[in-house]
């Protein structure tokens, strides 16, 4: 977490810092979560706007005051370890919902996605945040899919690629929240663009059927391999797959298409897209935990 540069200096990671630093009039004192004044010569932890500090300790007797002195830490100063983790930028999800979407789905992917380190925005196609999914459970959105475009004079534009663009398009499926998902502009168009920057596009359910194969997403992105749920036809094109639990496909053109079948295999999908976006190691340290069985994480 730290890193001695001398007997009375340390340098501390700002990811390891927890407590609260309050200033004073002729200096600054540490003041700690658990109530008063830290001293005796202990490392002792602190929060600075997400940023670090560099301190060495006064040879008062009290040894409760402390000396402070911001500064910028190069990143060798740490370990290589913690350098990547504090500069990987975190892949980015949407996950669209509507009225009617399949919650079980819905929870599952949003869940593990998040326990990958993942970012991911759940959207609303429906005019208020909070939808009615297909079994009656209300699931509260982070945002509108209206809230991914720019607003110029109270008017809906283009989109802002800082709200819309992602790594990964996840649509769960369940009924009728497909069809209302199917109808959404929006999100017809983020799906369109996604394809077209050959980046992840994922359904399961209802919605490889009901959105990607009715747009022609399945096509286009020359998906060699499909599937859904089995109350769904994908045509003749994909029969062979049908009983295929999970689908990865990743044409000659980059394209990347990952379907699933249903609520009972929304976890080894939502894995799948950890592998792809995080990679392997993120998938078996995510998986374990959950005590995801040995022969998932072997498919």
């Amino acid at each position: 977490m730290y890193s001695s540069l001398s007997s009375h200096t340390i340098i501390y990671n700002s990811a390891a810092l927890v407590g609260m630093l309050s200033r004073g009039g002729g200096g600054e004192t540490l003041r700690g979560g658990g109530g008063g004044r830290f001293g005796g010569g202990k490392p002792t932890f602190l929060r600075y706007n997400g940023g670090v500090k560099v301190f060495s300790s006064s040879s008062s007797s009290s040894g409760k005051k402390f000396c402070f002195a911001r500064t910028q830490v190069v990143a060798s100063l740490f370990s290589s370890s913690s350098s990547s983790s504090a500069t990987t930028k975190p892949k980015t999800a949407l996950v669209p919902i509507a009225n009617g979407s399949e919650e079980m789905e819905t929870t599952v992917i949003v869940d593990v996605l998040r326990r990958a380190g993942c970012r991911v925005t759940v959207a609303s196609c429906e005019d208020e945040l909070t939808c009615r999914m297909s079994r009656d459970v209300q699931i509260t959105a982070d945002c509108t899919m209206r809230d991914l475009r720019k607003k110029k004079r109270g008017e809906t534009t283009n989109f802002d690629d800082a709200k819309s663009s992602f790594d990964a398009i996840v649509v769960p499926g369940g009924m009728p929240g497909a069809e209302r998902l199917a109808k959404c502009d929006i999100l017809d168009e983020l799906l369109k663009k996604q394809s077209e920057e050959k980046k992840v596009i994922a359904a399961m359910c209802a919605a490889p059927a009901v959105v990607l194969l009715a747009k022609g997403l399945l096509a286009t992105c020359e998906a060699s391999e499909a599937t859904a749920h089995p109350a769904f036809d994908l045509g003749e094109a994909y029969a062979k797959d049908k009983k295929k639990r999970v689908c990865y496909s990743k044409s000659d053109g980059g394209h990347v298409v990952i379907t699933s079948q249903g609520p009972g295999t929304a976890i080894e999908f939502a894995l799948a897209l950890v592998k792809e976006l995080c990679g392997e190691e993120k998938r078996k340290e995510v998986a374990g935990p959950m005590c995801v069985p040995e022969d998932v994480l072997l498919g």
